[in-house]
């Protein structure tokens, strides 16, 4: 029997090894076909159509393997500006078309202000119309930012479009340790430092919530005021309009003006024909961004850049020691001290970059693995520019490397500042013991050797060391911003004190530079390195890597995670990034760190 049971497993697994191989063949083949494509040929009196059905990234992987997985947009944040300047100088391209199907901004309002932005100069310096639509879906908030810039919004009628302001929300896990008898013990500066309060608590504090709501209003105002400016409405009245029903239908949109026409998605199209002066009869010659995207910016007129480069170093994920873990399909969870060192330090020994904008979306983590970053960054604005733009949150660790910067500039909605610091420690000695039955014993050559074990809580001396340690490394934090933004130490603990603060409030109050995306960074970098406009490139460091390159350091574990991403829903793929950024702040835990509360998300 135990033979047959065996064969079976065998052949059972073997079967399974054989489908994940097929499966990769196919996709690598799909993908081999996908790289091939010659580059896209535009046809005249084009419109460029930009499918926002996903959340546009920072960054994707130029691997034509990794898109074949979906889950976000098929173009990221340089694609989508690059495409941009491009049709606006394209005498072939006479308009722009927004298709949404629901965006999902993820939280990321920094990086709806970037795509508002860029939208809003394609039609300062092209004149060109912008239309924007959505099927059945109907809008929320989130597409809506975007679609407001359009010279004219469609619904389709008895949609649903979403207006009715924004919240916060976090997650708290205080009353499940509690039952699970794991003691936890947190120690911090700050009394907005809230980092650990998911674990300590069960809502939000009165410090965190009034910091909160703070960030929440400056989004509401960034939000009316632009939609109140490109629809022609009072922003006394769209704040009412938010407050008076939970949701409105696509016809009460159009009723208070905040749309233009309700259109099923062939009515939109013969609309946009019309506006064009193409007959009804007539073809509307489209092509898309991700096609659009590969067209070389010399067959529009722009320059090709052959003076130098300004590499674009990104920062991006919760701050640990070691390396990133990369990975082709959207990124990274943890930013590796080590990646990225190995990233800007090739900025600066390349005497082809100029240069450098490093790009920085991170909540923070550990803080010597920061103060390691910090100091590659300084090294590296001593040789050359550093210009620094944050995306949707640079606080905590994130804030620290950005000192190193010659300037900084964040989006009016980016999360940033959070100066402050915390320690914590996890004693589970009482969940192996009272729950698993399992016990624990020490035999120790000091008093002190199992310090920090994770199996018993700190005695008072200890704790009385590790808050000297977290308020030696607070001093530390706030010497380097008063130097870095040559303030008065005693006011930057007034503005400290662990609290996020809106780019736009983090401008006025002198800790960046001033407001603006990253297209303002470019600039600013290329201003000081005396580069001309359309005479650079750009590079991205680091270069994310592809799926045959990962699948050759680990095929097993690679293969894996591709597969586990293929066939989870992007509900599920969301709940294991909480999930490791739980965990990442968990392995970081026997150490001090400059890190914000994790997964704020804006809805």
């Amino acid at each position: 029997m135990r033979f047959l049971s065996n064969l079976l497993a065998s052949v059972l697994g073997t079967f399974i090894a054989l489908g994940v191989v097929f499966l990769f063949m196919i996709l690598m083949f799909a993908a081999m076909i996908a790289s091939s494509d010659p580059t896209p040929r535009v046809r005249t009196s084009s419109v460029l159509v930009v499918n926002l059905d996903n959340a546009v990234p920072e960054l994707t992987s130029a691997d034509p393997f990794a898109s074949l997985a979906g889950g976000s947009a098929a173009f990221d944040l340089l694609d989508f500006r690059g495409a941009l300047q491009k049709a606006a100088a394209d005498d072939r391209i006479d308009a722009v078309w927004l298709k949404f199907r629901t965006y999902q901004p993820g939280g990321s309002w920094g990086m709806l202000y970037e795509l508002h932005s860029a939208l809003e100069a394609f039609k300062e310096t092209s004149g060109k119309p912008i239309y924007a639509s959505s099927d059945d879906y109907g809008m929320d908030e989130a597409s809506y930012f975007l679609a407001s810039v359009a010279d004219s919004v469609f619904v389709s009628p008895g949609s649903i479009f979403e207006y009715n302001g924004f919240y916060m929300s976090g997650t708290f896990f205080a009353r499940a340790l509690d039952m699970l008898d794991v003691e936890t013990q947190v120690l911090r500066t700050g009394e907005y430092k809230s980092a650990a309060d998911q674990f300590t608590a069960v809502e939000f504090s009165p410090e965190n919530e009034e910091q909160l709501r703070a960030y929440l209003d400056t989004m509401n105002d960034v939000f009316m005021s632009s939609v109140g400016r490109h629809r022609g409405l009072e922003e006394e009245e769209l704040r009412r309009i938010a407050s008076n029903d939970p949701i409105l239908t696509a016809e009460d949109a159009h009723a208070a003006g905040l749309v233009d026409m309700l259109a099923y998605p062939d009515e939109v199209e013969a609309r946009i024909k019309s506006r064009l002066g193409l007959d009804a009869d007539d073809d509307l010659r489209t092509i898309t961004m991700q096609r659009y995207a590969r067209v070389p910016a010399s067959e529009v007129g722009l320059g090709r850049g052959r003076d130098g480069d300004i590499a674009i170093v990104y920062a991006r994920g919760a701050i640990v020691s070691g390396r990133s873990d990369d990975s082709p399909f959207g990124g990274s969870s943890n930013l590796g001290a080590d990646t990225f060192n190995d990233a800007i330090r090739e900025a600066r020994e390349d005497d082809a970059v100029k240069a450098v904008v490093l790009r920085i979306d991170s909540p923070g983590g550990s803080a010597s693995a920061s103060e390691a970053m910090r100091r590659e960054i300084e090294l590296t604005a001593a040789e050359k520019p550093v210009i620094v733009s944050m995306g949707s949150l640079a606080a905590s660790g994130g804030y620290w490397i950005a000192m190193a910067g010659d300037e900084i500039f964040a989006t009016p909605t980016t999360i940033t500042g959070s100066i402050g610091v915390i320690g914590m420690l996890f004693d589970i000695s009482g969940f192996l013991e009272n729950k698993l039955g399992v016990t624990y014993d020490v035999v120790r050559t000091s008093p002190y050797a199992d310090f920090m074990s994770g199996m018993r809580s700190l005695n008072p001396q200890e704790e009385e060391v590790m808050q000297a340690f977290i308020d030696t490394t607070y001093s530390a934090f706030l010497n380097l911003v008063a130097t870095s933004r040559n303030m008065d130490v005693g006011r930057v603990g007034e503005l400290a004190q662990g609290r996020i603060w809106s780019g736009r409030d983090a401008a006025e109050l002198g800790l960046i530079d001033g407001v603006g995306n990253i297209g303002l960074a470019i600039e600013r970098a290329a201003e000081r390195a005396e580069l001309e406009a359309g005479t650079y490139s750009l590079r991205v460091l680091p270069r994310p890597k592809t799926v045959i390159e990962m699948l050759s350091e680990g095929f097993a574990v690679e293969a894996q995670t591709a597969l586990s991403y293929l066939t989870t829903s992007r509900q599920q793929r969301e709940i294991m990034a909480t999930l490791s950024g739980a965990r990442s702040m968990l392995r970081e835990a026997t150490g001090v760190q400059a890190r914000m509360p994790l997964q704020l998300e804006v809805r």
